[in-house]
């Protein structure tokens, strides 16, 4: 699907803020509503808008210990692989989870109450992967910069 200037302009704006309403986009675009629905409907059925979803504060929710976990498995066979990947899918405390090229295989993001639930995660759930062959992790001190928007979208 090629995306024009006001397609364009639609997704930067959904990005900044996924609640504006089709009537506030149209005004902001000198547009109608309707054709600022119709297009949001067809990056909606062409897969290029995803979902929408609600950013929480991790610290609000309890949720305040981020740690990025590099992990490097034994066996790289696609049978043994695709069972490692299962296998941290269904880890909740994952919630990003990259394969990766470089000195690591794989990366997670996690996200834990306290040092002790991230003590219990490593300890009860991620030692017990029986692929990963080595794990290193480091604690996020301060998030500097956070943002889901993809940049570029011109280009496309």
């Amino acid at each position: 699907m090629k995306l024009d200037e006001v397609d364009v302009k639609i997704l930067e704006k959904l990005q900044e803020n996924a609640m504006i309403t089709a009537k506030e986009l149209a005004s902001e675009l000198s547009l109608t509503t309707t054709p600022i629905y119709e297009r949001i409907k067809k990056l909606q059925n062409s897969g290029i808008i995803k979902q929408y979803v609600a950013l929480l504060d991790a610290d609000i929710v309890g949720k305040s210990i981020t740690v990025f976990i590099n992990i490097t498995i034994k066996d790289h066979h696609s049978e043994k692989r695709d069972e490692f990947v299962k296998q941290m899918e269904k880890l909740k405390s994952v919630v990003e989870f990259y394969h990766t090229s470089g000195s690591f295989d794989f990366l997670a993001k996690v996200r834990f109450a306290n040092i002790h639930e991230f003590r219990d995660f490593l300890v009860s759930e991620l030692s017990s992967i029986h692929n990963i062959s080595d794990i290193e992790s480091q604690i996020v001190l301060e998030e500097i910069k956070y943002s889901t928007k993809i940049i570029g979208l011109d280009s496309i």
